[in-house]
């Protein structure tokens, strides 16, 4: 029964509800994967079909396809470049080559220190970025996972003016309706007009960079010997010709060998973790241990993953994992949101809940600032100062009311493994949560402006008319006093 326990937990943690690996926050509607392949020979083209070598673009769009959220439109391209056209992505290359050194046993029985070259993909990573080269410095720049969370301009034209309509976001902000007391004297023009703007979310880019080389060790891997580096936007896969390269991995009495030569499984491996968040099924992350802890039970089986899977498709179980990922990320990103703006109501109401004097208020007995705000709101049993407004307090209120049943929903819907309506709830959750933010920001911008004391303005000087009325003022006593010397002259 112990072995069955013990079996069942590593299968929840390493197979159905393992780490996350990349958490994204992906509501774009479009995803772009150019695989580029950056190669210092003329032998062959892995991007052509014939060969060993060769790729399956349409195959890799397949499998990706069965990762990304409903509705996220999937374009894969792929180009081939030579290295030496590119001569910074060159000197990017050679100043990755790293060497360790290795103690091995021989047939003799005695241990035999040798050098091994390998690539760190993490330093070419950032000799990349810093290189002058549009082909890696421009795409690593785009696919920031950080630009998918923002807004981006999309033109309409000829649409309507006042239009609130979004491809993605339906909702109406909840500060427009705050704002839409204080311009009802306003008169919008009602007609169309060309050159609307509107906001919406862009597109994601994860380049995949495949180093297809030539001329180089017999044994070079990439660290860990592995022959795929991932990180949150990039993947980069080494691939050479040489057959086999053996590892340090034994399964029974035969030991494995890397096939440097086939990258279809690696690239897939790369998208998998960045697309889907999805982590090697044999890799557990240990606080303790400040490492990834292994299992080497989950190391085959349907997945691209490791020195002993030998697939290149992702299995439903996995899809189901890169769902919940995406869904547990955007629960995350919603919750961080709202501490924010707890943090932010919280220091407005200990900058300005204070007396006139400028003391903190204190009530009849030892509380926070934070306590005495809540009776003040919630409770409504003291005589406070109000910092707030009664309309933004209702609906904070409100709002956190239906949060809490948004999530019950969610737990609901994710027991029930119903994870396609749980994403889209998840979804509802973030972008509400976004418009939350804000208008309670909008709001407390509005009451901190009114509960200003003063205000400094600073202007360009204005020319006044007084500098021309002091000078006719002048020029008519110069003439009056000609006048009176001229009559009053003896002589005449």
């Amino acid at each position: 029964m112990g072995q069955l326990g013990a079996l069942i937990s590593t299968t929840i943690e390493h197979v159905i509800a393992p780490d996350i690996r990349f958490e994204t926050v992906d509501l774009t509607t479009r995803l772009l994967v150019p695989i580029i392949v950056l190669q210092n020979h003329n032998r062959y083209n892995i991007l052509h079909a014939g060969n060993n070598h060769s790729i399956d673009v349409q195959a890799i769009e397949r499998e990706v396809k069965k990762m990304v959220h409903a509705g996220q439109e999937v374009i894969l391209i792929g180009g081939s470049h030579a290295l030496h056209h590119h001569e910074k992505l060159a000197i990017a290359l050679s100043k990755a080559m790293r060497s360790h050194s290795l103690q091995e046993t021989k047939k003799d029985g005695r241990f035999h220190v040798r050098t091994r070259t390998y690539l760190d993909g993490a330093i070419l990573k950032e000799e990349m970025e810093r290189s002058a080269d549009v082909l890696a410095a421009g795409l690593l720049e785009v696919a920031d996972p950080s630009l998918s969370s923002k807004f981006f301009l999309r033109q309409h034209w000829m649409d309507e003016a006042n239009a609130q309509q979004d491809s993605v976001v339906k909702h109406k902000p909840l500060w427009a309706t705050y704002y839409s007391k204080h311009n009802k004297n306003k008169k919008w023009d009602e007609r169309k007009k060309e050159g609307n703007l509107y906001r919406t979310y862009g597109t994601r880019v994860i380049p995949v960079f495949v180093l297809s080389l030539a001329g180089v060790d017999a044994d070079l891997l990439m660290e860990d010997e592995s022959l795929v580096w991932t990180s949150k936007d990039v993947v980069i896969v080494l691939q050479h010709e040489n057959e086999k390269i053996p590892l340090s991995y034994v399964s029974e009495t035969t030991r494995q060998f890397a096939f440097p030569s086939l990258s279809q499984r690696h690239i897939l491996a790369g998208l998998a973790s960045v697309v889907g968040g999805l982590s090697a099924p044999y890799e557990k992350a240990s606080h303790i241990h400040e490492r990834p802890v292994l299992n080497w039970l989950w190391s085959t089986g349907c997945h691209p993953f490791g020195p002993f899977s030998n697939s290149s498709q992702i299995s439903q179980m996995l899809q189901d994992v890169a769902l919940r990922s995406t869904i547990y990320a955007q629960v995350d990103a919603a919750l961080r949101r709202i501490r924010e703006t707890s943090e932010i109501v919280q220091s407005f109401a200990s900058e300005h809940l204070k007396t006139p004097l400028g003391e903190p208020v204190k009530g009849k007995k030892k509380k926070s600032s934070t306590e005495l705000w809540v009776e003040k709101f919630y409770k409504k049993i003291t005589d406070l100062p109000e910092p707030f407004p009664h309309e933004l307090v209702e609906r904070l209120e409100q709002y956190l009311d239906k949060l809490e049943e948004q999530l019950v929903d969610l737990s609901s819907l994710l027991y029930d493994h119903r994870l396609e309506d749980a994403h889209k709830n998840s979804t509802d959750i973030l972008q509400s949560t976004v418009f939350t933010q804000q208008y309670v920001e909008r709001v407390l911008a509005t009451e901190k402006e009114k509960m200003r004391c003063c205000r400094i303005e600073y202007k360009f000087p204005v020319q006044s008319r007084q500098t021309f009325i002091y000078g006719g003022i002048l020029l008519a006593g110069f003439f009056v006093y000609f006048i009176v010397i001229f009559f009053s002259s003896p002589v005449r």
